[in-house]
């Protein structure tokens, strides 16, 4: 099985659980991620979360992809 590589992520923004979907995807791109109008990454990799105290979400953009290291024979 192949290793995941840690990366730290470029951006990470919490957002409130009921903002709405044109306002997130405004504070998404004012944070200086590149997404499209339904707030997919242009590119890179965005990973969402709900945070511990469930009141918010946890927006976590990579630049670069995730990459998968391959297994060492």
């Amino acid at each position: 099985m192949a290793k995941l590589l840690m990366h730290t992520a470029t951006v990470t923004l919490s957002l409130p659980f009921d903002i709405g979907s044109d306002a997130e995807v405004a504070a998404l791109r004012g944070a200086g991620i590149p997404v499209d109008a339904l707030g997919n990454a242009a590119f890179g990799y965005l990973f969402m979360r709900l945070s511990n105290n469930r009141c918010d979400n946890i927006f976590r953009w990579f630049a670069t992809g995730l990459e998968q290291k391959s297994p060492e024979p």
